[in-house]
């Protein structure tokens, strides 16, 4: 019986430990990832929570290990020097419970006798009761307070409710639906990381006197550029699970939300990252193009080398690969691996090769000198503006403008459509803070030579779902009925879910459990 209390004291003040430490963690990373991630969603925590995390940029970790899991670390190990001290005095202790009559769970003395007993001076005794009562209220105040910074209880509740709406307005991408032109455009996709058009002026559209991405602005006033309102600076608006750069390329290529159930396995034990969806790549493989994948940071990170591979075969030159290559040098890394200014270099190679191949391309690049919290300045960028992230933002605009000039002289130019896409709006909260409370947010859009013209430019409400559709447009294909997944073909000038619904109603009808979605998309259960 005394064994058994023992391992039962043990298990409690383990558990108590743990308790305590998880209190301090969850409080200190919900402040740390608000105040650096901004609107970060519960969908984004749950789903990175699921996914490798290989290839994170190592500050941000640094910074996690710091900011939160170095004081929880101190708190769990002030609370085991508090239960093993006693145990260093165990004679002591065994005499005084014996003399008392009581059992203490926790004593703490110094060994200071007075002259008149010879007993101990002070002694400080901290019952059982106490430490599981400062346990679970730290553990209790932390997640109180993760409630109050994220809508947690909220999301919980949602997944508690079914909703049948992707169901029923899912259009299945099947190839019988594409009629493809005789000869087929290549493609160039570029995501701009965390681009969005509040960057502009006042003047455009933006939420700033000095427009930060004026090429940017140039290249969507001199081609096609879809505006949510009449100025030049509108855009998608970003839709519930869509909001981070995986979700940002998965809404963009699948027409869907990235959502995984809070109940599922982790995505790494799944043989193939949602094999029940049909995506770009799925179409473009089968209409014969050879598509690539070409990323400055590891593939690995956010199950993208997955999706791509499974999805269309990309080809994936990511920054392993440019490694191997010699396209960098040995060892060399950056922020989250090579920066833009390499990437648009190593493209231009990749994409003349691409271009001497007899079947079509679909080159699809992502950028990363935007990437929240400050961005990455190289050699090229300036001190313009008042703040590092600020000078990437404009650093970057320049470059795209230069790498689509470049593209423009090239032969393979006249047969190509050139896509310039935001992957979401940004978490950088210093820019953030800056803009008008009430600023309507957008995610930049670009068309560049489209197989496609239309006159409903203005106006749109729409999300970046409806950019799958709208890419095969761009390449001259038409779209039986002008839908794809939940996306709509912009240039069609069809009515989007967005515009049929709005955008609130499809927000909360995608946060809702859907058992098609889970069941079809996700698990491939169609039969």
């Amino acid at each position: 019986m005394k064994r058994m209390r023992r391992i039962m004291k043990t298990i409690v003040s383990v558990f108590i430990v743990l308790l305590l430490g998880l209190g301090v963690l969850i409080e200190k990373a919900g402040t740390w990832a608000l105040g650096l991630f901004g609107g970060i969603s519960i969908d984004e925590i749950i789903f990175h929570l699921k996914v490798p995390l290989s290839g994170t940029d190592s500050s941000t970790i640094v910074q996690f290990i710091k900011v939160c899991l170095f004081p929880a670390l101190a708190v769990m190990l002030l609370v085991v020097g508090i239960m093993i001290l006693p145990g260093m005095e165990r004679s002591f202790r065994k005499k005084r419970e014996k003399k008392t009559g009581r059992k203490l769970f926790l004593q703490v003395q110094w060994k200071k006798k007075t002259k008149v007993s010879g007993e101990p001076f002070l002694t400080w005794h901290v019952p059982f009761g106490v430490i599981v009562a400062v346990a679970v209220i730290t553990f209790g105040w932390g997640t109180y307070r993760i409630c109050q910074k994220y809508p947690v209880i909220e999301y919980f509740t949602t997944q508690g409710n079914t909703s049948p709406w992707i169901e029923e307005e899912y259009v299945i991408p099947d190839a019988s639906l594409l009629t493809w032109p005789k000869e087929k455009r290549n493609l160039i996709y570029i995501y701009l990381e965390s681009m969005e058009t509040s960057f502009s002026s006042v003047e455009n559209g933006g939420a700033f006197e000095k427009d930060m991405i004026p090429e940017l602005m140039e290249l969507a006033k001199e081609n096609v550029s879809f505006s949510d309102d009449e100025t030049l600076a509108g855009g998608a608006t970003e839709a519930t699970s869509t909001g981070w750069t995986i979700a940002g390329m998965f809404g963009q290529t699948a027409g869907l939300p990235l959502k995984l159930p809070i109940d599922s396995n982790n995505m790494g034990e799944y043989a193939e990252f949602f094999p029940g969806v049909t995506s770009l790549g799925d179409l473009m493989e089968e209409a014969g193009y050879h598509n690539y994948l070409l990323i400055g940071s590891d593939a690995v990170f956010g199950g993208r080398n997955n999706y791509f591979s499974q999805h269309g075969s990309y080809e994936l030159l990511d920054y392993g690969w440019a490694m191997r290559e010699g396209k960098i040098p040995e060892e060399y890394k950056v922020f989250w691996g090579y920066e833009d200014k390499r990437l648009f270099d190593i493209a231009k190679e990749m994409i003349l090769n691409a271009a001497a191949q007899e079947e079509p391309f679909n080159v699809t690049m992502l950028t990363v000198d935007t990437h929240f919290p400050d961005g990455y300045t190289c050699e090229l960028c300036t001190d313009e503006f008042d703040t590092p992230y600020k000078n990437a933002l404009a650093c970057s605009s320049r470059q795209v403008m230069e790498f689509v000039r470049w593209i423009q002289e090239q032969d393979f130019y006249k047969n190509t459509t050139v896509i310039l896409s935001g992957d979401h709006i940004t978490m950088a909260t210093g820019i953030i803070s800056e803009m008008p409370a009430d600023y309507q947010r957008r995610i930049y859009n670009c068309f560049i030579n489209a197989d496609a013209e239309t006159e409903m430019t203005k106006n749109r409400q729409f999300t970046v779902m409806d950019l799958f559709p709208t890419t095969l447009a761009a390449l001259g294909v038409e779209i039986e009925g002008e839908r794809l997944a939940l996306g709509t073909n912009l240039f069609s000038g069809e009515q989007t879910l967005a515009e049929k619904f709005g955008i609130d109603y499809i927000n909360e009808q995608m946060a809702m459990k859907s058992e098609f979605y889970d069941d079809k998309l996700l698990y491939n259960n169609w039969d």
